[in-house]
């Protein structure tokens, strides 16, 4: 009786044409996997199981020790604006008095969607959220926290500082920077937050289940300290639009408790101003 199974029919195959199709198949597997851009691999790398230096992982960091903020230059290439003059965050100090241009905050509500990384909480926006000032749009990306506060005025540090991250279309940054004080004053929009955090090393997203709006997390005045900087953690990325609110949120001391309990200290330490200049934006 004749064989017509796949094992058949490969013994028919002379080894010689047998060898070139298994390099044929192998070779397409990994032109299908690189066009696809799953996985940066090369041929090689099908062939030995070997990551390119694309997939390489940048350096961690912390906030002590051999990979604190006084070593993130010298981790990896990426971090090399971690050395830089115009970094962040700073003390605000002898700033210019400018005429006020108010903030415009457009924030909608939010499917809550957050990650724990140990170093963070950091809650996820999507796209229709921004901000306008000095005619310039920027679309709020994510916001995070840390403690005690990162940025001082005339020496003064803030309990906690809350940081709203925007983008423009450009790709340029701004951040606008909320001190936070210690009290009694009870917040539903950080409650729900606290309330939903993933464990360390998670994610979740709620969904429709659970919404939150920036705009809870603004305290009534909002007259602003301005300079130039950088993002306050690796990749320290320079020329950041910074606006420090010059008015704290009250919260009640137990939410800072419970973010301490989270991320523990994670305030980078000032950094030089280098002859920038700080403006207060301030309403007469």
């Amino acid at each position: 009786m004749r064989e017509y199974s796949a094992m058949a029919l490969i013994r028919s195959i002379p080894r010689s044409q047998l060898w070139q199709c298994g390099m044929l198949a192998l070779l397409i597997v990994s032109c299908v996997a690189f066009a696809s851009n799953a996985r940066a691999w090369s041929w090689a790398d099908v062939m030995f199981s070997v990551p390119t230096p694309a997939e390489q992982p940048v350096a961690d960091w912390s906030y002590e020790g051999d990979t604190g903020p006084s070593q993130w230059g010298e981790l990896a290439p990426e971090y090399a604006a971690c050395k830089g003059v115009d970094q962040s965050p700073v003390d605000l100090r002898g700033a210019r008095p400018v005429p006020y241009t108010p903030i415009s905050f457009h924030y909608r509500s939010n499917p809550l969607n957050m990650v724990n990384d140990g170093r963070q909480i950091l809650v996820r926006y999507k796209p229709g959220s921004y901000i306008i000032v000095g005619g310039r749009r920027y679309e709020l990306t994510d916001f995070h926290f840390h403690l005690p506060g990162e940025h001082r005025i005339e020496g003064s540090v803030a309990d906690m500082e809350l940081q709203l991250h925007h983008r423009d279309a450009q790709g340029r940054f701004a951040v606008v920077a909320i001190p936070v004080k210690a009290g009694r004053r009870r917040n539903s929009t950080l409650s729900r937050i606290l309330d939903h955090m993933p464990p360390l090393g998670g994610e979740s997203y709620y969904g429709r289940q659970v919404g939150i709006n920036a705009l809870f997390l603004l305290p009534p005045e909002r007259g602003y300290f301005s300079y130039v900087g950088s993002l306050t953690e690796p990749p320290c990325t320079g020329g950041v639009e910074w606006f420090v609110l010059t008015s704290p949120l009250e919260v009640d001391a137990g939410y800072l408790h419970r973010v301490g309990q989270v991320t523990g200290g994670n305030a980078r330490p000032v950094q030089p101003l280098n002859g920038r200049s700080v403006f207060a934006v301030m309403r007469r």
